[in-house]
């Protein structure tokens, strides 16, 4: 193995390892674990820190032939050498063409605000859950979150400013190397850093593209000493200009001295609901919001209907609280949008909000969050705060009550293996009749091939959700390879606003293998004859109706018919408090629990299902798909599932391929048993 210069291997880990000579004779030999046993990556990081060495001992120099100590001035020449050298390396990234550079702005945003965090005292530069929901909540996409998280983790091997660089820098300033000396100027260096991401994010900005020096001009763009941490994303760059709504605003004056209680720079006397337009589009420019427009809208105007729509100058954080209340005083099923022509105290005095009907503290804590990136588009002009560094509206500051949590009188029933028994033994799928008399016990011997006959048998084998299924497209099933496996990824059929999307996380996005039962019962011939009419949904009767697709169209003109058949039969699961009988999302829970053994492992039961791993380990270093390859991981998962899950198909014949017409497709009708 060749050797690798600035570098030592002890029991198959690297280390990268300089000397330091200092000008009073002493040599000291600085060891920077590297945290991998691989030999290329370890020769790309003694690169990276042999260069950062290198520029740290040219700095130290300097300043000790200038004999300085670590004052202000001092603090500010490391500042700028450190956003300088940052900067520029940032402005190579975006000019490479290996990504678009929207993609890397995006993660520029993220990485300013992680680092903004990461500087401060006690966050030893790694982000909490609680950082974690901080960022999401201003908007930054998960995935990002999470690639910064990585770099931000000691345990990856990515420490970004490594201590030990740290303290060879103040030796050579002539400071005791003591931890708060070390923290200080790593502090220095994050809050650099941090100001290089934030400029970087601005690259796609008219002026910044139009220069000549790209880097002056986003160095231009600094923030003055005290400023707001303001960050407003750029706009990407088009050939045809984004116009954003444009309301009638009205004049704002020049002060709020005319309305001494005014908490905002200026005041506005444009009412909350004539902005909603405007703060949509800023919005989804910004990257906060890209698809699902409606919902959050619909947030919006429940705000103005709560608040009364007042004057956007009017509004003061005490109305955070009026809408915190609001919402805690809506019934869970109550849809605020029919009663947005009537007073909200008119219309709340007649809702009765008992112990079942109470709204998820999930659900309120997601408007707030959406409201508070509303006023973070907002806090840019219109609700500009009065007093610098401060918050006019803090609406993740609300004090909320006791989380309620899932228990014995609010959880949703399971099904049996008897009930998915019974449902299968249907004559769905064992004979019956044909359009709107599939579930006849008289109606005949057809069996028909849609998503009436394929959805539950996937849901029971795959434990996939019902969207998730669903929402499958023909090319996101791969028969013919080596493990037979479905892809779950965002696609255009679960788009909304025009973007792509159907799964909650990147942890639902993840390949899972067929199950033999599938196979055999000729799902792959099905698969070719959807194929062979040129549909791109794997279930295409579930789109035509474009106010109910996928998942909700099924369960309009199927599963309650189904769970009617299972009815007539069976005693259907009930949660005898709270009346919420088992579902479609109880076939998930059904697979779940058939994992509940001791000898289940947990990882592998996660990755099946789509849910988060647990523990450092699991999390980060286990990588099993990237160092044995896919289709090992996939046969693992498939003998997993087979061992675990019981066959209650085994039952049915295969039979061959059978369409009906694609508008009488998955559609049931009632149950009707045969008389005696």
């Amino acid at each position: 193995m060749p050797k690798i210069p600035f570098s030592s291997r002890r029991y198959g880990r690297y280390y990268f390892r300089r000397r330091v000579r200092l000008l009073d004779g002493k040599d000291i030999h600085v060891i920077v674990p590297l945290s991998t046993c691989d030999g290329q990556e370890a020769r790309e990081r003694v690169a990276i820190l042999s260069a950062q060495f290198d520029r740290v001992r040219r700095t130290v120099n300097a300043y000790i032939e200038q004999n300085q100590t670590l004052d202000a001035d001092t603090i500010k020449a490391l500042f700028e050498t450190e956003l300088r050298d940052c900067l520029s390396k940032l402005i190579m990234e975006l000019h490479d063409p290996s990504r678009h550079p929207a993609a890397r702005v995006r993660d520029y945003r993220t990485m300013a605000s992680a680092l903004d965090i990461a500087q401060r005292p006690g966050t030893n530069n790694e982000l909490t859950d609680a950082h974690r929901q901080m960022l999401a909540a201003a908007g930054h996409d998960e995935m990002d979150i999470e690639w910064v998280a990585c770099d931000l983790d000691r345990e990856c091997g990515k420490d970004i400013i490594a201590d030990e660089m740290m303290a060879l820098m103040a030796e050579g300033l002539g400071l005791e190397p003591t931890d708060a000396v070390v923290a200080r100027l790593k502090h220095v260096h994050l809050q650099a850093m941090a100001e290089a991401h934030r400029l970087a994010s601005h690259f796609l900005d008219e002026d910044v593209q139009s220069a000549f020096d790209q880097e002056e001009a986003l160095l231009a763009k600094r923030r003055a000493n005290g400023a707001p941490l303001t960050f407003a994303p750029p706009q990407p760059a088009t050939s045809t200009p984004i116009a954003l709504p444009s309301p009638v605003l009205a004049p704002a004056e020049p002060n709020a001295a005319s309305h001494p209680d005014c908490v905002f720079k200026t005041y506005h006397a444009t009412r909350f609901s004539e902005v909603i337009p405007s703060v949509l589009e800023l919005a989804r420019v910004n990257g906060h919001w890209t698809r699902g427009l409606a919902q959050y809208e619909r947030v919006l105007r429940t705000f103005a209907w709560i608040t009364g729509d007042k004057p956007l100058g009017d509004y003061n954080h005490a109305d955070v609280a009026k809408y915190k209340n609001g919402l805690m005083r809506m019934p869970r099923d109550f849809r605020p949008a029919k009663a947005f022509e009537r007073p909200f105290a008119e219309v709340v005095a007649s809702l009765k909000v008992g112990r079942h009907n109470t709204r998820s503290l999930n659900t309120v804590k997601r408007d707030l969050s959406y409201m508070s990136t509303a006023y973070d588009l907002l806090a840019e002009d219109q609700w500009a705060p009065k007093i610098p560094n401060t918050k006019a509206l803090d609406f993740l500051k609300t004090k909320l009550p006791k989380q309620n949590k899932v228990t014995e009188e609010t959880v949703r029933p399971v099904w049996t293996r008897e009930h998915m028994k019974c449902l299968f033994s249907s004559p769905i799928w064992v004979g019956g009749g044909g359009h709107l008399h599939r579930l006849d016990q008289a109606g005949g011997s057809d069996v028909w091939h849609d998503a009436a006959y394929w959805l539950p048998i996937l849901l029971y084998y795959t434990h996939a959700s019902l969207n998730e299924i669903a929402g499958l497209r023909a090319d996101e099933i791969f028969l013919d390879e080596p493990v037979p496996n479905l892809k779950i990824d965002d696609n255009d059929l679960r788009a909304e606003d025009g973007v792509p999307g159907g799964t909650k996380n990147a942890h639902r996005r993840r390949r899972i293998p067929v199950h033999e039962e599938i196979l055999r019962l000729g799902f792959a011939d099905y698969v070719k004859a959807i194929r062979a009419e040129g549909h791109a949904a794997l279930f295409p009767e579930l789109f035509l109706n474009e106010a109910r697709i996928g998942g909700h169209q099924f369960r309009n003109i199927a599963w309650r018919h189904m769970v009617g058949w299972i009815g007539l039969h069976m005693d259907i699961p009930s949660n005898e408090h709270s009346g919420k009988i088992a579902d479609m999302q109880s076939i998930r829970a059904l697979g779940s629990s058939s994992y509940a053994e001791s000898n289940a492992p947990d990882m592998v039961r996660a990755d099946v299902m789509g849910h988060a791993r647990t523990g450092t380990n699991a999390k980060h270093y286990s990588k099993r798909i990237e160092s044995h390859g896919l289709y090992q991981v996939l046969g693992e998962y498939r003998d997993f599932m087979t061992e675990f899950v019981t066959v209650t198909t085994d039952h049915l014949q295969a039979r061959p391929v059978k369409l009906l017409p694609i508008n009488h497709r998955s559609r049931t009708g009632k149950p009707r048993l045969k008389r005696s």
